[in-house]
């Protein structure tokens, strides 16, 4: 990066974002000055640089690649529009927008996203793709993912490989094992690099003899068999017999693993306690250095402001611009239990703020209200993935114990997200005997159920017979958690 950029660049310097903005569309520019530029306007993070993005991303008229270094700018920093904008643009019928709207569709756009997913002939299937990698939970999304390690096109291939690194479902392993071997490199490059987080024995071996070789594979395959290995020769003492068929890639077990240290640790100092004064003239200010006062926004020790501060700051914050400070300004309402104010924000245009909402309203006063609220949106099927769990998790907290109980089994049977159905199985407790069967079925994705299932019955001392199914299954996991059940009291 040119040393011109790079301190505006570290230190989200905004009050470059217009000059950069007119540079970033300069026909004149090169290629490698356009994506530095881009690169430093993505770190930004500027919302007051929407507007004039959208305006060139959405100008026909402008050269593809300029276009293409507005739009990307509004995908990496999650400021591309929701709902009823969002679909102005795909209604447009211009295949850049559409692209980018399809990387980065939530599951309101579903219907806009699944026709392009689900064709594999579509001009834009790569990028309904990738916009499957996160929130998008239900077996036909993993089967349109795991199809692409089989399209035609590497860069298909690719994407697809790219993307099963979040999810893991184990359907895909197969699928990843044939694309290690993919013809193309980036191809085999990006499968052994997700398959690092499918721990099965067959997986290691592949690995493991993919790494004897000299090319790029081999470092690829080095490095995901390295990342583990930690988890393997951590457990191999407890798992004596079940790790037999890799013991020879093991390195020899710890027999006297060095004991934590007992200093206390010393946490980072926390910033001195803002007044109200301070904060206002620090965030008002839409130009400056946001990496440091977005530092310093998490790192604030919210309890210890003066309660009379509290009103201003929450005002400000809560309603800020810039949708991190909004979702960073959660945390703190929660501490100062400001519930309508994150109640309000649940509904704040910008899911990233929403989902933030929702999860910190887990920590003030009982509601029926938000019982409600976080029920509604997990019964919607509006969330998945971490915003679905987070949801159900709040929806606990503030409903009186066993008055869910039902609710959550029925989740647990039938819900196809498997994070929802993973969440309601913790949240049961030791009250998971009606669900003890699902032990035998296969995974709806990954392992989850199972292992949630395992452990609810290792602490609450109820028989699991189910289990035995279990025992042939290539999971580190799976056979730690039968472990840790057969040894316990």
């Amino acid at each position: 990066m040119s040393g011109e950029l790079e301190p505006i660049t570290e230190q989200a310097d905004r009050s470059a974002t217009f000059e950069l903005i007119r540079r970033l569309a300069d026909t004149d520019i090169g290629g490698l000055e356009r994506d530095e530029i881009t690169y430093a306007l993505q770190r930004l993070g500027d919302p007051r640089g929407v507007e004039p993005l959208t305006a060139i991303g959405l100008d026909g008229s402008r050269p593809v690649e300029v276009r293409q270094a507005a739009l990307g700018v509004l995908e990496s920093t999650a400021m591309c529009p929701e709902g009823a904008e969002l679909r102005a643009w795909w209604n447009s019928g211009d295949d850049l927008v559409r692209a980018c709207i399809l990387r980065q569709a939530d599951r309101s756009e579903s219907d806009l996203l699944e026709p392009v997913a689900r064709d594999p002939h579509h001009l834009l299937h790569r990028h309904a793709v990738i916009g499957l990698e996160f929130g998008f939970e239900e077996p036909r999304w993993q089967q349109y993912k795991i199809l692409g390690l089989d399209h035609p096109d590497p860069a298909v291939r690719r994407a697809a490989a790219d993307v099963l690194c979040w999810d893991e479902p184990v359907a895909a392993e197969p699928g990843l094992h044939r694309a290690a071997a993919d013809s193309d490199t980036d191809v085999a490059c990006a499968a052994i690099e997700t398959l690092r987080y499918y721990h099965s024995r067959a997986t290691l071996r592949l690995l493991h003899e993919i790494a004897q070789g000299d090319d790029a594979r081999a470092v690829a395959a080095q490095a995901s068999k390295d990342d583990m290995l930690v988890d393997f020769e951590r457990e191999q003492m407890s798992l004596r017999s079940w790790i037999v068929p890799v013991a020879d890639i093991l390195g020899p077990p710890e027999t006297d693993p060095a004991s934590p240290s007992t200093r206390p640790g010393r946490g980072r100092p926390r910033p001195p306690v803002p007044t109200a004064a301070e904060i206002i003239a620090t965030y008002s200010d839409l130009d400056g250095l946001w990496t440091a006062k977005l530092t310093a926004l998490r790192a604030y020790d919210w309890p210890r402001v003066p309660a009379a501060d509290r009103p201003a700051i929450a005002a400000l914050l809560s309603s800020h611009p810039d949708p991190e400070v909004r979702e960073l300004s959660c945390r703190m309402l929660a501490n100062w239990h400001e519930v309508d104010t994150l109640l309000a924000l649940a509904h704040d245009p910008n899911s990233g703020v929403r989902k933030s909402a929702v999860y910190n309203l887990r920590f003030v006063p009982p509601s029926r209200e938000i019982a409600t609220l976080t029920w509604n949106l997990v019964a919607s099927g509006e969330v998945a993935a971490t915003r679905g769990y987070e949801a159900l998790a709040t929806c606990a907290a503030h409903t009186p114990p066993g008055e869910l109980d039902d609710r959550l089994i029925d989740l647990a049977r039938t819900d196809l997200r498997e994070s929802i159905r993973a969440e309601a199985i913790s949240q049961l407790g030791s009250h998971i005997d009606p669900l003890l069967p699902l032990l035998t079925e296969p995974p709806s994705m990954t392992w989850a159920i199972h292992l949630r299932l395992l452990d609810a019955c290792r602490d609450s001392g109820l028989p699991a017979s189910a289990a035995s199914t279990l025992r042939d299954v290539d999971n580190l996991h799976i056979a730690l958690a039968l472990v840790q059940l057969d040894d316990r009291p």
